[in-house]
């Protein structure tokens, strides 16, 4: 009995102690991702990328991974920056989001943006619990209370099954303040691409394009990209890394995303919870990709920031590429 008891008390505490780590262990540490690529349409450009920041309200671990983002993007020079969405969980991190824009480092090409599913809304797990009591309390008898509650069970065991088939995931959506972003970036001279294409300043055989959101937005990819002429080259920018394996995706030379966060909790031999999206295995759920369908590649940020609030084996990032 008193050997069951010491192991059950480590278990506990070790379990307790991998759960601090992940909560605040990885996520406040941002990390700076360099790349080196061989892509000669855009030899000598050096691009920040930065993704998925999901600010909200204010907290030491916000405040800390902000302020280091800024250090660390004030020593670089870089030609353009690139932002690949998800800059809101919620409208609390609007301010957060101003912060970042007025620190970015110059760029002499211009900074681009898309926007992401947060961007548009934040999907709750307080929501979608507060939701499925109130449907059990609206129930007028003890019998209807009781199919009220398997029918709730119902929809979570769903949302459980999507996790495990890792499958994309929409729930309890609360929509973000998306006009306000938009006329921030406006304010600090960020170019938001939805469903746009223009050549690069100084670069007619270089273009730019960027697709709205998979899942909230209405991307389309063909018409962006058949903007540009047939003789340039294209980098192109996805929230979703879903939409580089479309047959469409294969007139961009160079895609860069976000999204999956790098699957947040990658676990020993397993790999990735779950990875916000259906084309990106378990395995690699982020990172460089230089063979796409379509003949292209692609660079998938981990992220600065998360959906839910543990990161284990997948620190933050920014991504730095230079392409030679």
């Amino acid at each position: 009995m008193r050997l069951t008891r010491i192991l059950l008390r480590a278990t506990f505490l070790a379990g307790a102690g991998l759960l601090a780590y992940a909560w605040a262990g990885e996520r406040p540490r941002m990390t700076l991702q360099p790349y080196r690529l061989h892509w000669p349409p855009a030899a000598g450009l050096k691009i920040l990328h930065l993704s998925d920041q999901h600010y909200g309200h204010d907290d030491w671990i916000q405040r800390r991974r902000l302020d280091r983002t800024l250090a660390m993007v004030s020593n670089l020079r870089p030609d353009i920056i690139l932002l690949t969405g998800d800059f809101l969980h919620d409208d609390a991190g609007l301010l957060a989001t101003e912060k970042l824009l007025r620190g970015l480092p110059p760029a002499r090409l211009g900074v681009y943006a898309v926007l992401g599913n947060h961007d548009y809304a934040a999907y709750s797990y307080g929501e979608l619990f507060r939701n499925m009591a109130a449907q059990v309390r609206a129930a007028a008898t003890p019998q209807r209370k009781l199919a009220a509650l398997g029918k709730e069970f119902g929809q979570l065991a769903r949302l459980a099954w999507n996790i495990y088939r890792n499958e994309r995931l929409r729930f309890a959506a609360i929509p973000n303040d998306v006009a306000e972003l938009t006329r921030l970036l406006h304010i600090y001279d960020v170019t938001l691409l939805q469903n746009r294409a223009a050549p690069l300043p100084g670069r007619p055989d270089l273009w730019i394009a960027g697709v709205d959101d998979l899942v909230e937005g209405s991307p389309h990819l063909e018409e962006t990209l058949a903007a540009a002429p047939e003789d340039a080259e294209v980098i192109l920018l996805t929230h979703n890394p879903d939409l580089a394996f479309e047959p469409e995706a294969a007139r961009a030379g160079l895609i860069f995303s976000g999204h999956t966060h790098g699957g947040q909790v990658v676990l020993p031999g397993l790999g990735a919870i779950h990875t916000q999206g259906a084309r990106l295995p378990r395995n690699r759920p982020a990172g460089y990709f230089g063979h796409l369908p379509g003949g292209g590649r692609m660079i998938v940020s981990r992220g600065m920031g998360e959906s839910t609030p543990f990161r284990f084996r997948c620190p933050p990032e920014i991504v730095w590429v230079e392409v030679v």
